[in-house]
């Protein structure tokens, strides 16, 4: 049985075209700490990633990004979504915006210098009972 899937492929610097591939429910960090689900290294080409930078609850085809506090914040096609803001303002709880924006085919996600391109990819639907048998090419 087919399911959905979201794959998050890098487009660019060091690990440019490797692909994270999610076909279940999970919660996934993205940031340079070792502990996180997508670990990126702590290299200079990382420098913008804070260790925690950003998480995705993924349920495919349905996928949502919060950004954890970062301090150069996260970018869905070029528009921040969310990182430190500096002084708190009166009545926030923290010092950094919470947006949680979700993420659809095709959406490129920005963390740090980082690029990461959006697929949600549906499964095909074939009615069994209609196929024929294949066929052998020789």
């Amino acid at each position: 049985m087919s399911t959905h899937q979201v794959v998050l492929t890098v487009l660019n610097g060091d690990l440019r075209g490797r692909a994270f591939v999610f076909e279940k429910p999970m919660r996934c960090v993205i940031g340079r700490s070792r502990d996180c689900e997508i670990s990126l290294a702590t290299t200079e080409d990382f420098a913008g990633v804070s260790r925690h930078h950003c998480v995705m609850e993924i349920n495919p085809p349905h996928v949502s990004i919060c950004d954890l506090g970062s301090l150069n914040g996260t970018f869905v096609n070029d528009e921040r979504i969310g990182g430190r803001t500096g002084a708190r303002l009166p009545g926030q709880t923290s010092d950094y915006d919470h947006v949680c924006l979700e993420l659809r085919n095709d959406d490129v996600l920005r963390v740090g210098d980082i690029s990461f391109r959006v697929s949600i990819i549906e499964p095909a639907f074939v009615n069994n009972a209609d196929r024929h048998a294949p066929i052998e090419c020789a």
